[in-house]
């Protein structure tokens, strides 16, 4: 929360396109937006499946982070409105 940055949300592989990963990226989301109202980000590498993920959870591309990520935003308003 310190710098409202997400540094990773990974999932064993096993239990890949089960639901879970959004179930737990949604759980972390609310949470965060309970403790706080300030815009969260992160950073992921271009055309994954991370970077197709975050896009459909409603995450806005603002820039870039580092040498080669994409760095996403999310806000509270964004988050209530999902």
């Amino acid at each position: 929360m310190q710098d409202n940055n997400i540094w990773a949300l990974f999932l064993t592989p096993m239990y890949e396109k089960k639901g879970i990963g959004r179930k737990l990226h949604d759980i972390m989301l609310d949470w965060y937006f309970s403790q706080t109202q300030n815009k969260v980000w992160l950073g992921t590498s271009p055309n994954t499946r991370a970077e197709s993920f975050y896009r459909k959870a409603g995450w806005i591309e603002v820039g870039k982070h580092g040498q080669d990520e994409i760095k996403f935003q999310m806000t509270y308003q964004m988050w209530q409105e999902k």
